[in-house]
């Protein structure tokens, strides 16, 4: 009896724990869930296509992969089939749970160990990829439970299918079968086969690994389980499937890149990344974007991308034109479906003006006047040559930048210092690797740059030194609020006259040197070429440019791993195209940079600068045979040159005696000496260094005699005359 009396106590104690267990549970559900509501427009959104504008507010065309939208009867009975059959077999059954699957997939858990299934429903499924998010957890599981409920309620399962099959991934960014027939098959999706709707349902658990454009055997072998579940729950009978497990997938060629939509494609997923959302919320999500495309600048942008007569073989190429000031990109067209800031490359010598030439410059130990020795020379055991070995022996720095001398800039990185190049060049815009060395200087990175970054860094030479992210959204609004607004970010990097220095030198560059195909654009362009190969072929080839308001990237890169012809160079097909971007760009036309108030020209000792190599202002004395004009910033001017100061001998001397005139002085190191009567005639010449001089004259009769000096220089210039010395003879 006392036993009996012990089990029915300890039964009672139990069930009243369950039930408080129970109870504490279904409280615990409501207060997690109790903010979790299905609102109006939670899923009508999905089937909205996002909108998309350009600077002056017209609508503008977005890829075919980002329209989402299509009706439940367009969609083919198979795929509707073959999704129910893999993911929610009772689905036309069950009001959102699966109670059965849920019992199985706890159990299946338990056995696990861990969170392995969550035993989903595709009404589930649609709430969480329509309004929540990917996250393994139980509270994500119970408000999607709740969801699910509340969408059964309100929607058919016909709309829940339709609704289901516009949002779930199928990844290479297609969202919805509308966007993945199109791509996978190049049908629209009622057109499928069997076969391919089978495929398809294969895909969603995992696309990376189960997508025929990434590996064809593991997305048959899915769809050979779909197929097998199909004919199991009476979808289709023995013969259908044993057809649909002997057809195989061929890849279709993936188009050719619709350049006008390379902009668009890339502001989607900057849009993204700026609310902080998936492209696939954004494009659900009932959004529109305002973007800084230039209508007429992007028409041009994509009929130079698209054109044949541009194309090179083995060649991927784009565009990009960006605004000065906003940082706004204006134009982007490109053969490749990465957006400009998703693939990096050698930007060969297109990155020297920001690590090797502003920087030398912002430094004050150099300005393009400084002469620099172009010969072969090996910095810390880094031998670079220049491109077909051509060495030009003293150069200024200016005309390094024209040819590209590997070797001047080098020696200007090097002298300046590596790190503080580095944190110039990286304050721009560009990005570096903590084993990035001397090489990065000539565009040998670790990692390279991607268009994006090396426009910025341009952009920052074009507004006088002041960096800004280039970018395309200008703002984003959802349900006409505005949810995001583009604010330019200044930070200056250079002073006014080092990034005026730069252009000034750039602009010499795209008159006659290495980028010299823009010399025929109207106004002012300033522009540095890169080109990076070896002798089987060139891999990558930029001209970077710029003139008063936009930055212009070119880029030709090769495909696939093959190269592109030794013929593709920086300053061939990319600056072409270049020249027809700043044709198409209204403000090229007349447009002049502006002097900083700190850049003075001022004449130089050329005589100096080449019988020394040395870079001094002219002195007083300087002839003016030997005055050339150059650049300086005011701040960092160079010494005055005395090389011309005190010519003359000081110790210039005449005297008669016995029968004789004596003519005495001490030579110049530096001139030759002239000794003439005057009449102007010369008597003889004293070459330089000729220590001190004694010259007798014999001279008879009675009268007064004159000698002057006259100090020229080796290539006969006059740098000075004596006045006159005279002497009394009075010899009979």
């Amino acid at each position: 009896m006392k036993t009996a009396k012990l089990l029915k106590i300890t039964a009672l104690v139990l069930l009243i724990t369950l039930i408080f267990i129970i109870l504490g549970s279904i409280f615990a559900v409501f207060l997690i869930t109790k903010d979790v509501n299905l609102q109006k427009y939670d899923l009508e959104a999905t089937a909205q296509d996002i909108k998309m504008y350009d600077d002056s507010g017209l609508e503008i065309a977005y890829p075919e992969k980002y329209k989402i939208e299509c009706a439940y009867e367009d969609i083919s009975p198979y795929i509707v089939n073959a999704f129910v059959a893999l993911e929610d077999k009772r689905f036309f059954s069950h009001r959102g749970l699966d109670y059965r699957r849920i019992v199985k997939a706890v159990i299946n858990n338990i056995k696990a160990g861990y969170f392995k299934e969550g035993g989903s429903t595709i009404t589930q499924q649609l709430a969480k990829n329509a309004i929540l998010t990917n996250e393994k957890s139980l509270i994500r599981k119970l408000k999607e439970a709740k969801l699910a409920v509340q969408i059964e309620k309100r929607y058919s399962k016909e709309q829940i299918l339709e609704m289901y099959l516009n949002t779930i991934y199928f990844g290479h960014s297609l969202y919805g079968v509308n966007a993945a027939c199109k791509r996978l098959f190049l049908k629209s999706p009622d057109s499928v086969t069997l076969s391919e709707a089978a495929i398809l349902a294969g895909i969603v658990k995992n696309p990376k690994r189960n997508s025929p454009l990434n590996n064809v055997e593991n997305a048959l072998e899915r769809r050979n389980l779909v197929l097998r579940l199909m004919s199991e729950q009476g979808y289709i009978n023995e013969s259908e499937m044993e057809n649909a497990l002997n057809e195989g997938y061929t890849a279709p060629e993936e188009p050719n890149a619709e350049t006008d939509l390379s902009y668009s494609a890339a502001a989607i997923k900057e849009a993204a990344e700026k609310l902080g959302i998936s492209e696939k919320q954004l494009i659900t999500g009932g959004y529109s974007v305002y973007t800084y495309m230039d209508r007429s600048l992007q028409r041009a942008a994509s009929e130079l991308i698209s054109n044949p007569a541009y194309d090179a073989e083995n060649a991927d190429r784009l565009i990009l034109a960006a605004d000065n000031i906003s940082g706004g990109i204006k134009a982007y067209s490109s053969t490749m479906s990465l957006d400009p800031n998703e693939f990096r490359r050698q930007p060969a010598s297109a990155i020297k003006p920001v690590i090797a030439y502003a920087p030398a410059f912002e430094s004050g130990k150099f300005s393009p006047a400084t002469p620099l020795l172009d010969e072969p020379t090996v910095f810390d055991g880094y031998a670079p040559d220049n491109y077909k070995n051509s060495y030009l022996g003293w150069i200024n720095v200016e005309k390094a930048a024209m040819s590209s001398s590997n070797v001047c800039a080098l020696k200007l990185v090097s002298e300046t210092g590596l790190d503080y190049c580095m944190d110039i060049a990286s304050k721009t815009g560009l990005t570096f690797d903590s084993r990035d060395s001397l090489a990065a200087a000539l565009g040998g990175m670790t990692y390279g740059v991607t268009p994006a970054e090396i426009s910025e860094a341009y952009m920052c030479l074009a507004s006088g030194g002041v960096h800004k992210n280039a970018v395309f959204v200008k703002r984003i609004e959802k349900n006409g609020v505005t949810v995001y607004r583009n604010i330019t970010s200044e930070t200056r990097v250079l002073s006014r006259e080092s990034a005026y220095l730069v252009t000034d030198i750039l602009k010499s560059t795209a008159k006659s040197g290495t980028a010299k195909k823009l010399a025929a654009v109207k106004g002012e362009i300033a522009a540095k070429t890169g080109t990076n190969g070896d002798k089987n072929g060139n891999s990558d080839a930029w001209c970077m440019s710029y003139n008063v308001a936009v930055t212009v990237c070119a880029w030709y890169g090769a495909r696939g791993g093959k190269s592109m012809p030794l013929s593709v160079t920086g300053g061939g097909l990319p600056a072409l195209i270049s020249a027809k971007i700043y044709s198409a760009e209204p403000l090229s036309e007349g447009s002049v940079f502006e002097v900083p108030g700190g850049i003075i020209y001022a004449d130089i000792d050329e005589y100096s600068y080449s019988a020394n190599h040395s870079l001094l202002l002219a002195g007083v004395n300087t002839p003016y045979e030997y005055r050339k004009s150059a650049i300086f910033s005011e701040k960092h001017l160079p010494g005055v040159s005395d090389y011309f100061d005190k010519p003359l001998p000081d110790d210039f001397e005449v005297f008669y005696g016995d029968g004789e005139v004596v003519i005495s002085f001490t030579a110049s190191d530096r001139f030759v000496y002239r000794l003439t009567d005057l009449t102007g005639a010369e008597i003889m010449r004293i070459p330089p260094d000729s220590g001190k001089k004694e010259i007798s004259l014999y001279e008879s009769g009675f009268g007064i005699y004159g000698y002057r000096i006259e100090a020229v220089t080796e290539d006969g210039v006059s740098v000075a005359t004596s006045p006159p010395k005279l002497a009394f003879i009075y010899s009979l």
